[in-house]
């Protein structure tokens, strides 16, 4: 069975970070920390499924829920402002959510801006430990989300549409370099993974993303 816990985290008198943690009534060894988009909420299809495929794996969850698209105060900053801000607002959820658990395993999975916040974690390994990485539209325009993808130790599963505008044939195709990242293309998909004005190859494009999400964790799951 498991139980569900909402709430929410105050950082700052100008942050505060909505969170769901979905997690067994007994400790569980594996947990799924999910980073949504700035717009794509994580009630949105590919966080929606992939909770689903993290419940059927036995797998607790943690949405991490931050509304930087709302807030003012942070449209204000200057752009390395933000980076950090983003970042401060997920240690600041991990760190008093989770601080007291003994998770033995952590896949990260985040989509588009969450990629950001992904990134730093995978170089300063902060506070999650045995870590994989799904990253879902990652920012590849943005020289040190695509470093450290392809740089990375851990790990990790690249899916991105072939039309997303962060798309770079040449940075997308050098991941093979790597032999831990997994990179998944999906012909016409567009930023959001969808297919535009074509909703069953959408569908189609869900399932073929879900299914590589369910592969990878298969293969790393203690």
């Amino acid at each position: 069975m498991y139980q569900f816990k909402e709430g929410q985290v105050v950082r700052t008198e100008y942050s505060t970070i909505p969170y769901t943690w979905i997690h067994h009534e007994k400790p569980n060894k594996s947990i799924c920390i999910m980073l949504p988009g700035l717009g794509y909420t994580t009630q949105r299809p590919l966080f929606h499924y992939a909770t689903g495929v993290c419940l059927d794996e036995e797998i607790d969850i943690l949405h991490v829920n931050y509304q930087f698209n709302k807030n003012q105060h942070f449209a204000t900053l200057s752009k390395e402002e933000q980076v950090r801000w983003m970042y401060e607002d997920v240690e600041a959820v991990i760190e008093e959510i989770l601080g007291d658990t003994n998770y033995q395993q952590c896949f990260l999975l985040s989509k588009s801006i969450g990629t950001i916040p992904m990134a730093i974690e995978w170089i300063n390994r902060k506070f999650i430990r045995n870590s994989f990485g799904i990253w879902l539209t990652p920012l590849f325009k943005e020289d040190y989300v695509y470093e450290t993808l392809l740089q990375t130790e851990l790990p990790s599963l690249c899916i991105i549409g072939e039309q997303d505008h962060h798309f770079i044939d040449e940075r997308v195709t050098s991941l093979n370099n790597n032999e831990l990242v997994t990179t998944v293309i999906i012909p016409g998909a567009e930023h959001s993974l969808e297919l535009h004005g074509d909703v069953f190859a959408s569908i189609d494009a869900i399932k073929k993303i879900m299914e590589s999400v369910q592969e990878f964790i298969r293969n790393h799951k203690i």
